[in-house]
């Protein structure tokens, strides 16, 4: 078969949302844009299920497969009747790697739910990947071990092929110059995203062993910590993000990391 895959990163940064695409077809694959009826939706974590600028329910047509990694029941209306799937993948990788690393784990799901790739390339492919990233064999093992429990504890579906094929045609585009260069002109509005909502750990600051250093505070990437009266930190959850970048950085360890309650 012909693959095609490519992703949009948009803040390219550690706990950024990205939205990836793969396309699979007997045929040469012509097409170079977004899947815009896509027959499977895996997302990582359900506060992007209503997430505005990710909108992976968009598009999703009758029979179409979604995929969710949540540890408690999904509760989602859509507009058409979608199969819904879900089981705790974070939870299984904290069991074999230790970290909520989910590549090796949600592609295994994806190959199971299609019905054509088999455990062995699953495993061949984990392995091939993490070794050529550099990774020790012992934390190869431990993410083959996450991708086979996932892909047997998942069932499959069978590939389904989207109906909407439109034909394909050439586009003469007319080039405007510097008509087409944008200006930035309205105030910045970063405040208003909610960045919270991709944290799957949550940084607690335990006041009984902090000495009000400051080091988390000048630490944080992302601004997301200030200091009360006493001088002691005060973490805006709204926007951190849960990089930990706070709790690794801390001398005294006073700032615990706790697995964010699940969304329901």
């Amino acid at each position: 078969m012909f693959a095609q895959d490519f992703a949009i990163y948009g803040a390219e940064r550690r706990g950024a949302p990205v939205t990836a695409f793969v396309r699979l077809s007997d045929s040469p694959i012509l097409e170079r844009g977004y899947i815009f009826n896509p027959g499977y939706v895996l997302v990582t974590e359900p506060s992007l299920l209503f997430d505005p600028t990710v909108k992976p329910l968009e598009g999703m047509e009758e029979g179409s497969v979604l995929f969710v990694n949540s540890s408690k029941e999904v509760r989602i209306i859509p507009s058409r009747r979608v199969r819904l799937l879900q089981r705790d993948i974070t939870g299984l990788a904290l069991k074999h790697i230790g970290r909520d690393v989910l590549s090796a784990a949600m592609g295994a799901v994806a190959c199971k739910l299609s019905g054509l790739i088999s455990i062995r390339s699953v495993i061949e492919s984990v392995e091939e990947e993490l070794a050529e990233l550099g990774l020790e064999q012992d934390a190869i093992e431990k993410n083959v071990q996450l991708a086979k429990e996932c892909y047997f504890t998942v069932e499959s579906t069978g590939l389904r092929s989207t109906s909407h094929m439109p034909p394909h045609r050439v586009v003469d585009v007319q080039y405007l110059g510097e008509k087409g260069v944008p200006d930035l002109l309205s105030t910045g509005n970063s405040i208003l995203r909610k960045t919270g909502s991709w944290r799957v750990f949550t940084p607690i600051v335990r006041n009984e062993l902090c000495t009000a250093c400051g080091i988390c505070y000048t630490s944080c990437p992302e601004g997301c910590i200030s200091l009360d009266e006493r001088g002691y930190p005060a973490i805006d959850y709204d926007h951190c993000k849960g990089c930990m970048v706070c709790a690794t950085e801390c001398p005294r360890k006073a700032i615990s990391v706790e697995r964010e309650a699940p969304w329901s």
